[in-house]
């Protein structure tokens, strides 16, 4: 019986976008060697970096040649062929780029208030409830909030206008909680104009925007029940 790839295929793509893995992964014996092994190579290429920022873009720059090996279809691509290009980043780094300031860390915070008025951070809430966003967006020239339901439909996308608040390396919304699902916050920045929907939800939204240089980062998902 061959290995199951699926970790390679689909669950390394899924982490790197911080989205959460199915019920397979957690049960697989193959899959479950595979991310272990994984993350024991990410621990070592973060530690041979440790306090060095790559160049702005490098991300979409991975994701690209990821994605045209991807539809080259010469060959099932492997997550481990990703080794070389991220130690030609980290090279890159150290021998161009050595006094340059790294960029500003991006940070998505995100909230529940109740109906009473109780703040609390977690994971759990009730329709009614307002999601409350507070990003850290340094110097951004172009940023955007926003929250999708069951990863698919659009609820929230604001940039200076209301509901978000854009001051001095932040940006700030509140989304009132309409009904019972999943709602996963996204925080996108850019030194370019950032493209509209996809059309299909979070997956495709994020990709659109690291193909044109954006950075995004995902916030903490809420559960309304």
């Amino acid at each position: 019986m061959s290995a199951c790839r699926r970790f390679e295929e689909e669950g390394l793509l899924r982490l790197e976008q911080g989205l959460p893995l199915g019920e397979h992964f957690a049960t697989c014996a193959d899959c479950l060697a595979e991310r272990a092994f994984y993350e024991r190579l990410r621990g070592d290429i973060a530690a041979a970096g440790e306090g060095i920022e790559p160049p702005p873009g490098w991300e979409a720059e991975l994701w690209a040649a990821v994605a045209q090996r991807k539809a080259s279809r010469r060959r099932p691509w492997s997550w481990w062929l990703l080794v070389p290009a991220a130690a030609a980043v980290l090279v890159a780094v150290l021998l161009l780029r050595p006094s340059a300031p790294p960029p500003a860390r991006l940070a998505l915070a995100v909230e529940v208030e109740t109906g009473t008025g109780t703040v609390r951070r977690g994971a759990e809430a009730h329709p009614g409830d307002r999601l409350r966003l507070r990003a850290s967006i340094g110097e951004a020239g172009h940023a955007e909030l926003r929250v999708y339901r069951n990863n698919r439909a659009l609820v929230l996308r604001c940039s200076t206008e209301p509901p978000c608040r854009r001051g001095q390396g932040t940006l700030e919304a509140e989304l009132p909680l309409p009904a019972i699902g999943s709602y996963q916050s996204l925080l996108l920045t850019s030194e370019r104009a950032l493209p509209g929907e996809a059309g299909a939800g979070l997956d495709p939204d994020v990709a659109a925007a690291l193909e044109t240089g954006a950075r995004a980062t995902l916030g903490t998902e809420v559960e309304a029940r």
